[in-house]
């Protein structure tokens, strides 16, 4: 299992590399459609899309702008989040090496619709002390370590060539109320309790940073200053005639690793 923390910055770098990735004239379209559906609009796919326009934009920022927008939506229903693998799943078939006739579509739609509500719900934590979500306090304070974080120059070179930068400032990324809430959180989905022992050893781990029992020493989210913002209601696609247009495969990209970005956790 990983933390809060690893997810942050997995996340961060794997969606800035995508300004790079190269995806297939299928895939491509594939993502598009995704894009322009009124139900997947509980993704806030169109928000997605700032992470590419103004390269020289703060990461914390433009992560926080889609996120505040992904947290004030209803949740996506199972039928949304397997339209969406499918389309993936389909048309990325090649790019991504995927079998459809092993299966392994199947297999994806089960954990991204196992993996989603919890994903949703870490992303959307917030720090009612900095009155920031967990992600953008984390990216903030990420920021105060290694400089300025932009999607120009964020990619996984630079963020593991500042590694010994972010060990050194561990204790303030990883000993916050956030990561308590985030690790209660994963704690509960099947595909980490499954794994008692690397459950404890990832405590284990936060616990000798950040003191003795850190992760042990609450129960609640309230008693860490943290208060869950995600949207508990179904979201309720607006029909339109409209449609986003895409004219890279950067955003196709990003929108690929977000959805794959969930099985982080596991």
């Amino acid at each position: 299992m990983k933390t809060s923390t690893l997810f942050t910055l997995a996340a961060a770098t794997g969606l800035a590399s995508a300004q790079s990735f190269s995806l297939s004239t299928d895939c491509t379209n594939s993502l598009k459609g995704i894009l322009a559906s009124p139900d997947a609009a509980c993704l806030n796919p169109s928000s997605l899309l700032s992470f590419f326009v103004g390269s020289a934009q703060s990461v914390p920022d433009t992560v926080n702008n889609w996120l505040t927008g992904l947290c004030s939506t209803g949740f996506c229903s199972n039928d949304t989040l397997a339209a969406v693998v499918a389309n993936v799943t389909t048309g990325c078939a090649s790019d991504f090496g995927i079998d459809g006739a092993s299966g392994v579509g199947d297999t994806i739609t089960q954990i991204v619709q196992e993996v989603y509500p919890t994903a949703r719900s870490i992303m959307c934590l917030q720090d009612d002390t900095s009155n920031q979500l967990c992600v953008t306090e984390t990216l903030n304070n990420l920021q105060d370590i290694v400089g300025k974080l932009s999607f120009s120059d964020l990619n996984l070179s630079t963020a593991f060539g500042d590694f010994s930068k972010i060990l050194v400032g561990a204790k303030n990324l990883a000993c916050t109320g956030c990561t308590k809430a985030a690790f209660r959180l994963a704690s509960q989905l099947s595909l980490v309790s499954q794994f008692p022992d690397a459950q404890q050893q990832t405590a284990d781990q936060i616990d000798a940073i950040c003191g003795a029992n850190f992760i042990e020493s609450s129960s609640s989210d309230s008693s860490d200053n943290v208060t869950q913002t995600a949207v508990d209601a179904a979201f309720t696609a607006a029909k339109t005639n409209s449609a986003i247009s895409l004219t890279t495969g950067k955003a196709a990209a990003a929108l690929m690793l977000f959805f794959s970005a969930f099985t982080l956790l596991g």
